[in-house]
């Protein structure tokens, strides 16, 4: 198979992921039905998704529109430490997303929008991206809270279509558990801790994205509770756990609660896309690219994809790279 045979392969199955997990989380479309593997990480879907989604302006469009609709059950705190460090994430597609949101949903969304705003004025580049670069896309009306972020595009009008995430999918539980306990860390702390059987603090914020003294205090008062029971050591070593997951998971109706660290997940098959959609490497032999992959896994990825909690992904390397786009198509 040719290197551009197999990026185009690797751009259909990225796409097709991204579509299977916002369908999951509500955005109308096609693929989603039963119960998920996982349960699904908004922030870190939404971060990778200004990335990979300029390439379907469909999707980008009705990703929008959720937030619209959901916009109340996600962490921007959370959200904006991605934003800040997460290769994953196209700091201008992310600044439209939040522009939009600051604009029809209010001062939840304008710190972030105003913290995206390009440093430095440059020539405006289009939105939506295409895998071969047409002569140039038409654009009627311009979208002026996209130009503000150097994008141009046709003046974004809500599809309308998108509904509340769903409550019978586990696929959202994440989400779910942010309506038990609010936008604090807690609801992630929860839900690594039904992940594993006991954690320290700095075990959850690794896995969370939030900092140590925010885990430290959500598991503080979590420890008031009937729900979670520590067992003491040093400062730093104390282990917590759930005194009755069995119980809490029946709560919760899940046949799922598997919670792999998409963060990590995402940012690894970013680092790999980047390299893959290269234009430089499609006129190198498939000697020389397996070369770049072999660098980019030694830099970047290292074991990311052996303990991220992927199953599909576990054992991806250099050496079966050719196998990602099936690895992709079986992640539900």
């Amino acid at each position: 198979m040719s290197v551009s045979d197999f990026k185009r392969r690797v751009h259909a199955a990225l796409l097709n992921l991204l579509w299977r997990q916002w369908t999951r989380l509500g955005v109308p479309g096609h693929g989603a039905g039963g119960q998920g593997a996982y349960v699904l990480d908004p922030e870190a879907l939404l971060a990778f998704s200004s990335r990979l989604a300029r390439y379907d302006q469909r999707l980008f469009d009705l990703l929008i529109d959720w937030l619209r609709i959901n916009g109340d059950y996600i962490n921007i705190q959370r959200l904006k430490a991605s934003a800040l460090k997460s290769p994953s994430v196209d700091a201008a597609a992310l600044g439209a997303i939040a522009g939009h949101m600051s604009a029809t949903c209010g001062r939840k969304w304008q710190k972030l929008a105003n913290d995206l705003l390009p440093a430095k004025n440059a020539p405006p580049t289009p939105l939506f991206l295409h895998l071969d670069p047409p002569a140039g896309d038409f654009v009627r009306d311009q979208d002026p809270l996209a130009l503000r972020y150097g994008l141009v595009r046709n003046l974004y009008r809500p599809p309308g279509k998108t509904t509340p995430f769903p409550l019978n999918d586990g696929a959202t539980l994440l989400l779910q558990l942010r309506g038990m306990f609010g936008l604090s860390a807690r609801a992630e702390t929860v839900l690594i801790l039904l992940n594993h059987d006991s954690c320290k603090i700095q075990d959850i914020a690794d896995l969370s994205g939030f900092a140590w003294k925010s885990i430290q205090d959500a598991l503080t008062e979590l420890s008031a509770s009937p729900l979670v029971v520590s067992h003491s050591g040093a400062k730093r070593g104390s282990r917590f756990a759930l005194k009755n997951p069995g119980k809490f998971r029946a709560l919760l109706d899940a046949q799922s609660v598997l919670f792999p660290d998409w963060r990590r997940v995402f940012d690894a098959l970013a680092v790999l896309w980047t390299t893959i959609a290269n234009p430089r490497l499609t006129s190198l032999s498939e000697q020389t690219f397996n070369s770049e992959i072999k660098r980019v896994f030694a830099d970047a990825i290292g074991e990311t994809f052996l303990h991220a909690g992927v199953s599909e992904l576990k054992y991806l390397s250099p050496a079966s790279i050719a196998e990602l786009p099936a690895a992709l198509d079986r992640i539900d």
